[in-house]
């Protein structure tokens, strides 16, 4: 049985330290849900792909003194997959960022188009990526990963296309498309990574936003004969592009 994760700020183990302190939720969830003491095995991972093992060595109230009795730096798991999103309703963004951390993508960015229905408002947005890489940070240890997605403030989508790599293949779902597949659209573009998908809002896509987007480089794809909903279109593309890219990585092996 693998040892119980829990999740730790990052980079606070990259130096040699013998004990650490494990306090607030991490700190609780040992005690008073895995109901662990002194002596007991336990790994700690930070997201930035470093995991530490440790033994417990004394509990109080509110922490845990541990003996680190290992760290290493772990393999990147995340596969080169970036996703382009328009923002969504909380609940929804939230679903989408657990999932797409389960499946390994490397980078989210959460955009506001011309038909995004959420109101914009910087305090709540502010306070939303706090949460959305909290939820990314819960689901990284659950999953048992080692890198956690790089979420990225809420921004046009203009702005977005400007920061997505230079090389690599972009897809555009699209629900006007409606020949290309997204597996077409990859391999019209050799199989380059990463890759970068957009989906749009609920309303879908302005005209000129798909022209930006074309100009930007970026294909036109179709997931199917059905209409999806944004947070599943982006999640059904991750999760068929990894399925692709791990195949890839089988046969090479």
């Amino acid at each position: 049985m693998c040892p119980a994760r829990f999740l730790i700020s990052p980079y606070v183990l990259s130096g040699a330290r013998s004990t650490f302190t494990l306090t607030g939720r991490e700190a609780h969830h040992l005690t008073h849900v895995k109901r662990f003491g002194p002596g007991d095995r336990v790994e700690l991972v930070d997201g930035s792909g470093i995991l530490a093992k440790a033994k417990i060595i004394w509990i109080n109230r509110s922490e845990v003194g541990l003996q680190i009795v290992d760290v290493s730096k772990q393999p990147n798991d995340c596969l080169p997959i970036n996703l382009i999103v328009a923002l969504l309703k909380a609940d929804r963004m939230g679903w989408m960022i657990q999932k797409a951390t389960e499946l390994g993508v490397q980078t989210i960015y959460p955009v506001i188009t011309q038909h995004t229905v959420i109101k914009v408002d910087p305090e709540k947005i502010r306070r939303y990526l706090v949460r959305w890489n909290d939820i990314a940070g819960q689901t990284l240890k659950q999953c048992r990963g080692s890198i956690i997605p790089t979420i990225h403030a809420v921004t046009p989508l203009g702005n977005a296309l400007k920061k997505i790599p230079c090389a690599g293949a972009k897809i555009l779902l699209w629900e006007e498309e409606k020949k290309r597949s997204l597996f077409s659209a990859w391999r019209d573009q050799k199989n380059t990574i990463p890759v970068t998908v957009i989906t749009g809002p609920e309303g879908g896509f302005a005209r000129d936003e798909i022209v930006t987007c074309k100009e930007a480089g970026f294909n036109t794809a179709t997931m199917g004969i059905r209409t999806l909903r944004s947070e599943t279109a982006a999640i059904g593309a991750a999760a068929s592009l990894a399925a692709m890219m791990n195949s890839c990585l089988e046969g090479k092996s």
